[in-house]
């Protein structure tokens, strides 16, 4: 699984790491801190975090997206090469999943732990 990702996404498979690496540590940490008590119910600091990530994630899978159609559409310059259109496809659909992906944990994190600091629940 893990060699069909490095694979698929191509050059943006390093940033993407690095990326969902950031966006599960802050969401754990957050947590971890909201269990502790360690965050005033009126302060919300993931979202100033949380959210940009979201969107950066985002555009970096649509970002893959872009590389992956040009890569699979320029095969056609020397006729139909099936093998360059089905790679540069994966890579298109694979950076905009892992995207997506990223964006969502980033999303729900970040509603989750307004939910929870707002209705003054802790630990």
């Amino acid at each position: 699984m893990i060699e069909t990702l490095v694979k698929n996404c191509g050059i943006l498979f390093w940033p993407q790491l690095i990326l969902n690496i950031v966006v599960f540590a802050l969401v754990i940490g957050y947590c971890v801190a909201w269990r502790r008590c360690e965050i005033a119910p009126s302060k919300k600091p993931w979202e100033s975090q949380l959210d940009p990530l979201a969107n950066v994630a985002v555009a970096m899978g649509l970002f893959g997206s872009v590389i992956g159609f040009i890569s699979a559409f320029s095969g056609f310059q020397n006729g139909l090469d099936v093998n360059v259109l089905t790679q540069g496809l994966a890579t298109a659909y694979y950076t905009t999943g892992v995207g997506l992906f990223t964006s969502l944990v980033a999303i729900l994190g970040s509603y989750f732990l307004s939910v929870m600091t707002s209705t003054g629940r802790s630990g």
